[in-house]
């Protein structure tokens, strides 16, 4: 004889088909909602990536870059440049310089000094240890550094150590907040009063 539970059936069977739909349908909606918030994070993280980019191009193209030949100035028994004369202009697509804010630099194998701002800035004669601007070409008289301005850097030389026939020396222009334009040269051999430096 049978017993009287095999003719009921065993409870809950298993799925049906209704119960695996619901149960994808919730897989599916848990997986759209972890996709979107990856898709935001990675989209905000990108934006802020962006932004960063930019933010660097423009420092790094708000820089100046020389615009002529660079001279050195020297006095008899010349054995030494006493000055350095530096042409300077914006390089292309870059913003104003503020020039009250550029700080210069010299720096050779035997020292690195700061180089202050003569004051006042608009002459053709600083003081020992300070630049100034000798010269502006096609400025609308104030000191910001524009684009189709060139300006001209009169840089007095304190110590001329590294500044000797043969020697070797780098001149760090540096604007606020900017990208620092480096001018290396070597001294020739022979110094004049006026001496190209290539």
């Amino acid at each position: 004889m049978s017993s009287s539970s095999d003719a009921v059936g065993p409870p809950d069977a298993g799925f049906t088909g209704l119960e695996a739909a619901i149960v994808l349908i919730a897989f599916v909606v848990v997986a759209a909602v972890f996709g979107y918030v990856v898709l935001t994070m990675g989209l905000l993280f990108s934006g802020e990536s962006q932004s960063t980019i930019h933010q660097g191009i423009r420092q790094a193209g708000s820089a100046c870059m020389v615009s002529g030949t660079v001279y050195g100035v020297s006095s008899p028994p010349y054995d030494y440049l006493n000055s350095i004369i530096i042409p300077i202009k914006l390089t292309s697509g870059s913003e104003p310089i503020d020039m009250t804010t550029v700080s210069l630099r010299l720096t050779g194998p035997h020292h690195v000094d700061p180089i202050r701002q003569n004051i006042p800035l608009l002459t053709d004669s600083p003081e020992a240890g300070y630049w100034s601007i000798q010269d502006r070409f096609n400025d609308d008289s104030d000191l910001l550094l524009e684009a189709g301005e060139e300006y001209v850097l009169h840089i007095r030389l304190n110590n001329r150590q590294d500044c000797a026939p043969y020697g070797t020396f780098a001149i760090e222009i540096k604007p606020a907040g900017r990208t620092a334009l480096r001018v290396e040269r070597t001294v020739p051999g022979s110094i004049s009063a006026l001496t190209k430096l290539p």
